[in-house]
């Protein structure tokens, strides 16, 4: 039977004039993974923060199991510049943690200032930690750091990126294994391979997982239960993503709304949503006709649905030619001699790793940077709107209707309708009261909302998004996926959300070591071709090693001959051990000291000699 690990009780809590909650109370159940969803400003960081006492309930309770211990991942992790790596990752009191932090402060005394003393206390630390065991601790620790990219344990926090912060926090979490996880947007600053990991990892933790996330493949993959947030109200839905989709889709029709522009939104989320499962889950072989269709040919992306889009300057012939394009920084290269020509309507998602170069190729793109080699010709009609990963082009006191007004009181849409910017602010999730809020009363994700709108308003022909899904609520997200779909232009997206890649493109750029791999399709079949590949890979392995361990298991001509010889050797040895035992055994009356010493070398020099030609003939003999 599950056990209540915390109680919430009349929970109350406004910001900003904005109820988050009102007088809710429910149970949180050991080993569940609950999914936490809501519009940006709802009130998820707030009421995540209230569960880790970081903020106070205006009225209300929420009451712990004695003993539970609980670990929570900030948005916007707070660490200290002057730490190390590993002071931070071994932060808590655990007795292993204090250990390990001694070890990794003698270990950097000694490379400052090797002494006596230091190698002593080395020592004595050494053995401490061989009674605790503590070095299983330290392995994890490695594995984790290794993971999500970090190398030195010594590394101060100050030279860190804001997204190796985020990792680290995300690590130090992980790390202290507590009964209850509280993640906020645990993907964000991920790359893809390491979210699909974490999934894998959160899907089989032995604890409560609370998280809030935008990544619908990793929602619906993680949870087995949705906690929604709406209107200032909390409700919570059995099963994973997919089937909240459904029970939303039919809370909808219960109330006559079935034809709601919301409703076709869920409709196509599910459909996406299953095609992506079928991808994670299904063998690759089950699909090759599938598979060599995307290594063989180029992939059609299926018509778009009309809905938003603004009006744009047609594309002329000379789109966007990138030619033998190399960049580096120092002996650091990134990539080179990469060439591509955008045709009318391209939509390309680039994935790689963290640090691989992904933003890089996006600024040398709009010019904000210069190639190391090779050159970059854009055509003359064409107009880039650049959506950048970073903010930060805010006056904070300015209101939100006013930031909007600065670019433009009205935007033609593509079907030449004027549309005031309160209209499209609507459109954007911003209603009339939000309008005249400052941009500093706004949540992050709401800033990212506005900026994005900003972004996209000005029709554009091209538009690059540089981790547009970050900080983003789901709901909006469906609303940029919907504008894109019907926008008749070029796109070109730097993303980690599987799901959002998958709606959008229909090209990769991929960035593997030093160069760039173009693919024809999204990332499931992406996926879908690497599992195949790697299981391709696997199999020639095993048919290697299996060759490899047949030829071993066979007798040469010659070891068949040495297994003879041996045979005959070790009688030889052991007759020979028998006389010398008969001849003590006769004369032991007779024989001096000298003699025995004589008689004992001979017979440890004979076992010796028995035991090595003994062992070497069981091997053959094995495989005989």
């Amino acid at each position: 039977m599950s056990k209540n690990l915390i109680s919430i009780e009349n929970l109350q809590k406004s910001f900003s004039g904005k109820v988050i909650c009102e007088n809710e109370s429910f149970g949180i159940f050991d080993n569940k993974k609950i999914g936490f969803i809501g519009i940006n400003g709802c009130g998820k960081s707030t009421l995540l923060k209230m569960l880790f006492h970081i903020e106070e309930p205006d009225f209300g309770r929420i009451i712990y199991r004695k003993g539970i211990r609980v670990g929570y991942l900030d948005q916007v992790p707070q660490l200290n510049p002057e730490l190390s790596i590993y002071e931070h990752i071994y932060f808590s009191d655990h007795p292993e943690f204090t250990l390990l932090r001694e070890y990794h402060r003698i270990l950097e005394k000694i490379v400052l200032s090797p002494d006596s003393t230091s190698q002593s206390e080395l020592q004595k630390i050494i053995r401490k930690m061989d009674a605790k065991n503590a070095w299983k601790t330290e392995i994890k620790a490695r594995s984790f750091l290794t993971k999500f990219g970090f190398s030195n344990f010594d590394e101060k926090i100050k030279t860190l990126s804001g997204g190796q912060k985020r990792r680290l926090d995300l690590a130090r979490v992980l790390m202290d294994n507590p009964d209850v996880l509280l993640l906020d947007e645990p993907t964000n600053h991920l790359d893809i391979d390491i979210i699909e990991w974490l999934q894998d990892y959160l899907s089989n933790y032995k604890g409560t997982v609370i998280f809030v996330t935008h990544d619908r493949y990793f929602l619906d993959a993680v949870s087995d239960k949705i906690m929604e947030i709406e209107n200032g109200k909390i409700k919570f839905y059995q099963g994973n993503y997919s089937n909240f989709i459904r029970r939303k889709e039919q809370e909808l029709i219960d109330l006559q709304r079935k034809k709601t522009r919301r409703s076709a939104q869920l409709k196509k989320e599910l459909k996406w949503l299953q095609r992506g499962a079928k991808a994670r889950t299904s063998k690759p072989k089950n699909h090759l006709d599938r598979v060599k269709e995307l290594i063989d040919k180029s992939y059609l992306s299926n018509d778009a649905e009309l809905d938003i889009s603004f009006m744009i300057k047609r594309l002329g012939k000379t789109i966007l030619e990138i030619q033998n394009v190399g960049k580096e920084y120092g002996n650091l290269e990134l990539f080179k001699n990469f060439n591509h020509t955008f045709q009318k309507m391209e939509r390309i998602g680039i994935i790689g790793a963290n640090g691989c170069g992904k933003t890089t190729l996006l600024k040398l793109i709009i010019n904000e940077e210069k190639p190391s080699s090779g050159k970059i010709k854009t055509g003359v009609n064409t107009k880039i709107s650049y959506f950048k990963q970073d903010i930060d082009e805010f006056n904070k006191d300015q209101s939100v209707m006013n930031y909007i007004r600065e670019y433009a009181d009205n935007i033609r849409t593509a079907d030449s309708t004027l549309h005031s910017a309160s209209e499209m602010l609507k459109k954007f999730l911003f209603d009339g009261k939000m309008q005249q809020n400052k941009i500093k009363s706004l949540s992050g994700g709401e800033q990212k909302r506005l900026y994005l709108l900003r972004s996209l308003m000005f029709g554009s022909n091209f538009i690059i998004l540089d981790e547009p899904t970050n900080d983003l609520d789901i709901k909006t997200l469906e609303i940029l996926e919907d504008y894109l779909d019907a926008f008749k232009g070029n796109i070109l997206v730097v993303s980690h959300d599987r799901f959002f890649l998958d709606r959008v493109v229909d090209y990769l750029f991929i960035f593997e070591e030093d160069k760039i791999i173009k693919f024809p399709g999204n990332y499931s079949d992406y996926l879908l071709v690497k599992r195949y590949r790697e299981e391709i890979k696997q199999e020639k392995e095993k048919a290697k090693k299996e060759r490899i361990k047949s030829k071993r298991d066979k007798l040469t001509f010659k070891e068949k001959r040495e297994l003879q010889f041996l045979e005959t050797e070790i009688s030889k040895l052991e007759l020979k051990q028998k006389h010398i035992e008969q001849k003590i055994e006769n004369e032991a009356a007779n024989l001096n000291y000298k003699d025995f010493t004589t008689i004992t070398a001979e017979l440890k020099e004979i076992e010796k000699k028995h035991t090595k030609l003994s062992n070497r003939w069981l091997a053959l003999e094995e495989r005989n």
